[in-house]
């Protein structure tokens, strides 16, 4: 029990600046867009996503490595080596950080970003303090999440996130360019990477020179170099293929739009899965600390019935509400985001089991299936990219990416097998797919059937009336997360009571163990 509320309290404190990040971040997204218009919101997109792409490739998958080394030597109990993981992992961002973005800066004097041409060292400039001072952050968030503390990296998002929509609106009321939008981002990186180091110095995390023993060490630099070639190949399949060959041949307005639908869907999925995401790595690392791979079968089991209970929301509500939260966000102007926002909202659903797998190999140590893995989705992802994008413009690019997705979920699934020996629970899982349907069925014919313009949002209602409902009454939730939700709910005080011995009582309504 004690377990399980840590977990769900650390899910709570990222679910908490989830929330907070992607409601924020969302209607700064809307403001940025309203303001520029389609094209120019198509090169500021641009921008935003090169950025990211130097961050993932600066970090080199240190992130993720930091997570799992750190959990895994607390949880063997070596204080003094999880001190000098801190210190390796900080010097090896710095130098990756520093070697990506020299070669940015050269390729950049050569051949420019064409959008970037009349202010080549201002944008430049933005662009190199923007990724520097954010893959730091995502460093140290990471090496905070190895410790098992979520709330300095979240505490600092939920901050940065009100700044962010304060000064959005005030740039927005001046009719500010993407350069001055562009920069506001740069800005922002600086401050939260800032405030993230005080809070973990203030929480006792230092970076300490140190050794490390020698069969860690082995391991430590073989999952380094696999987990960093393998980033670099992520770095590719990350809608680079999609986002380089719309600007190519299908202009701005089309990066413009599916640059809209992914930022909504990682809104969504961070929203609504995000939480149990940035959770479970550590907390599998730490597990395999403790007992090795034969400890990982249960947590991907339930793992993955949980993913399962999410996507399957965030799909039926993507075919909801999608046409009706671009006309309200963004305008008729922007009617053509509405097909990609509705396919990448199901199929990310669909397909977020994939994070269950995914964190099975990495805290299991299995980087060279992820290399392969990673290896054949990026020849998929170019082929299909290359056949379909050129021709079929942003329906090609949706499919790009769909074909995409699949297949790195397919291939996860595979390996994550041949790694842990399990039987993931099919009938509760086929039982939230039929509540699932049943409530995308009547919410779809309730946003068509109300005659004002936020039907949407009724049709969202009874999809979340009958989905979560039906769930329960079909048995695919256990005793024990009725029984963890009542304590939680119940320690918010005497008006919260009531409600937590109800949940309480719903554990007759538990699947079989």
């Amino acid at each position: 029990m004690k377990e399980s509320i840590a977990l769900l309290r650390n899910v709570a404190w990222v679910a908490m600046a989830g929330y907070i990040e992607a409601a924020v971040g969302l209607l700064a997204g809307v403001l940025i867009a309203r303001t520029l218009g389609p094209t120019d919101y198509g090169h500021y997109a641009f921008g935003i996503w090169l950025c990211g792409a130097l961050i993932m490739a600066g970090n080199s998958g240190l992130p993720a490595s930091s997570i799992k080394f750190i959990a895994e030597t607390r949880g063997s109990g070596r204080p003094d080596v999880t001190a000098a993981l801190v210190s390796r992992f900080t010097r090896l961002q710095l130098a990756s950080s520093a070697i990506v973005l020299s070669v940015f800066a050269v390729a950049m004097a050569i051949h420019p970003v064409s959008d970037w041409s009349d202010a080549l060292p201002l944008m430049l400039g933005i662009a190199i303090v923007a990724t520097w001072s954010r893959a730091g952050f995502w460093m140290w968030g990471a090496i905070g999440k190895g410790h098992e503390l979520f709330a300095p990296e979240n505490l600092t998002l939920a901050i940065n996130a009100l700044l962010n929509i304060a000064l959005v609106v005030a740039l927005a009321w001046m009719g500010a360019t993407v350069a001055q939008f562009f920069a506001l981002y740069a800005g922002l990186g600086v401050i939260s990477n800032l405030l993230l180091r005080l809070m973990l110095k203030r929480c006792g995390i230092r970076a300490v020179r140190g050794p490390i023993p020698d069969e860690l060490e082995r391991r430590l630099r073989r999952h380094i170099i696999l987990t960093g070639i393998m980033v670099l190949l992520i770095v590719g399949t990350n809608r680079a293929v999609e986002m380089s060959l719309l600007k190519v041949y299908a202009g701005a307005e089309a990066v413009g739009y599916f640059a809209i639908a992914g930022a909504l869907t990682k809104g969504a999925i961070d929203l609504l899965a995000g939480g149990m995401a940035a959770v479970l790595l550590p907390a599998m690392s730490r597990r395999f600390g403790e007992g090795g791979r034969n400890a990982l079968g249960g947590m991907l089991v339930e793992s993955t019935r949980v993913y399962w209970l999410v996507g399957l929301a965030i799909a039926g509500l993507g075919l909801i509400v999608s046409e009706g939260l671009v006309h309200l966000l963004y305008g008729h102007r922007y009617e053509g985001a509405i097909p990609a926002l509705t396919w990448n909202l199901a199929l990310a659903g669909l397909m977020v089991v994939n994070g269950a797998a995914a964190a099975v190999l990495t805290a299991s140590d299995r980087q060279a299936d992820r290399i392969r893995i990673v290896l054949c989705v990026l020849i998929v992802n170019v082929i299909a990219g290359m056949l379909l994008i050129p021709r079929y413009g942003l329906p090609g690019a949706i499919a790009s990416l769909a074909l995409t997705q699949v297949c790195d979920t397919a291939m996860n699934w595979f390996f994550a097998f041949r790694r842990v020996e399990v039987r993931l629970p099919v009938g509760p899982m086929a039982r939230q797919a039929l509540a699932a349907t049943v409530a995308t069925a009547l919410g779809y014919l309730t946003t068509e059937a109300l005659p004002f313009r936020g039907a949407f949002a009724g049709g969202a209602t009874v999809f979340l009336l009958t989905y979560v409902p039906l769930c329960v009454v079909l048995r695919t939730l256990r005793a024990s997360e009725f029984e963890v939700i009542a304590h939680i709910i119940g320690r918010l005080g005497r008006p919260a009571a009531g409600v937590a011995a109800r949940i309480a009582r719903l554990s007759r309504f538990a699947m079989e163990d």
